[in-house]
């Protein structure tokens, strides 16, 4: 746990200062969008990479939700680029996700960011880890520590930053970053035209600025590749890749402060949806969300 004091902007306590909860997804789930279109405390945001989609029903039907596309050529333009482009385009739902929030809105003196398959039980969850570090400016998994002799992650060969080391790395499909890392972000797009892989970026940036970093214990859960079996109220976990799990798994847990024993079918539900798109299924109606499809079971253990 990296815990360097800095100073902080001040942010002016007002309702457009509250925390927000940003989930980063190619096309939006409607899991996702019926699940965030409750929370009270927070502003609640999904960043749509694919800028093909149309909105403006999605829009209608959830308006408490902001719904966000951002201009591919602007965040080239702004060097919000390669966070991810291993796997996917040079700018993704990632790049898109940090220049909506470093330059575009400024407002939020904290920011979740979720990908799709990473779930949490509710908005006090998010609530109870924001309580005990109100201050943190990065909130992540354990980060590990590489230098050029202990160099043993596959990522190494690909980063290429101008720091000494030693460099950092974590798991950041879900975590909270603070309106002065996105500022150290911004910084770094400007000066070098380029970002970086995101499990390098955040860690890294935040360590080599002297900003407060923790990784608190709920965040443990958040891993590459797991097959989830115990979940919880309390911590937030990755991968749950069936989405459409998630809301039956949340009544499950709201019987008891258990921990249950999740089994379910493997489906690919990223497949399912893109097919979905291709053949001009409607992507969202409120209706949809009363079909529930029989893909997955929670007992107790």
């Amino acid at each position: 746990m990296h815990t360097v004091a800095t100073m902080s902007k001040l942010y002016p306590p007002t309702e457009l200062n509250k925390n927000a909860i940003a989930v980063i997804c190619r096309t939006p789930h409607p899991v996702w969008l019926e699940f965030l279109s409750g929370f009270k405390g927070y502003d609640t945001y999904v960043i749509v990479d694919d800028d093909t989609i149309d909105l403006s029903l999605l829009k209608s039907v959830y308006p408490n939700l902001h719904l966000i596309k951002v201009d591919t050529k602007a965040c080239e333009e702004a060097g919000f680029t390669a966070t991810n482009s291993a796997h996917f385009s040079k700018v993704n739902g990632w790049d898109k996700a940090l220049y909506y929030f470093a330059i575009e809105n400024t407002l939020h003196q904290q920011v979740w960011f979720f990908e799709e398959d990473v779930f949490f039980y509710n908005e006090d969850t998010i609530k109870n880890i924001d309580g005990k570090f109100p201050s943190s400016d990065l909130l992540t998994a354990p980060y590990k520590i590489s230098t050029s002799t202990s160099k043993d992650w596959w990522w190494w060969p690909m980063i290429n930053i101008p720091f000494e080391q030693p460099y950092y790395n974590a798991m950041v499909c879900g975590l909270r970053v603070s309106g002065n890392l996105l500022d150290q972000i911004k910084t770094y797009a400007k000066h070098n035209h380029s970002l970086f892989f995101l499990e390098v970026l955040f860690p890294t940036l935040a360590i080599k600025n002297d900003l407060l970093y923790d990784t608190p214990k709920q965040l443990k859960q958040i891993y590459f590749r797991y097959d989830w079996r115990y979940l919880n109220k309390t911590n937030i976990f990755h991968p749950i890749k069936n989405i459409e799990s998630h809301p039956e798994i949340r009544v499950a847990l709201s019987r008891s402060n258990a921990v249950y024993r999740l089994k379910f079918h493997i489906t690919d539900i990223r497949t399912r949806w893109k097919t979905a798109i291709k053949d001009h299924i409607k992507l969202i109606v409120p209706e949809n969300l009363q079909k529930k499809k029989e893909v997955y079971e929670v007992k107790d253990f």
